[in-house]
């Protein structure tokens, strides 16, 4: 009899950082904008990024663009952002 193998879908998701980590993230982040250059600080924090490949079809790149507009449209309308500046170091998370 062949036994088949079952996880559950949560164990598929991302885990979610600790507060600790979240905040050792953040005092890194910081030594890291305090202690280099600008440039230098943005190759450290793109290492090992890869541009996201969208699974949506493409008919037809005007097609892609209206339905990337209206949705950019309505994501604007529903967020609303406090007034004032932003903490730079929590501006990833």
């Amino acid at each position: 009899m062949v036994r088949i193998d079952r996880k559950s879908s949560i164990e598929s998701e991302p885990r979610t950082l600790g507060f600790d980590q979240i905040q050792y993230a953040r005092e890194a982040a910081l030594y890291v904008l305090n202690t280099r250059t600008i440039e230098e600080a943005m190759t450290i924090f793109m290492k090992g990024l890869e541009p996201v490949v969208s699974s949506t079809a493409r008919h037809n790149e005007n097609t892609m663009i209206d339905t990337e507009e209206e949705e950019l449209e309505s994501t604007e309308d529903q967020l609303r952002l406090p007034a004032g500046p932003r903490d730079i170091a929590s501006a990833p998370f």
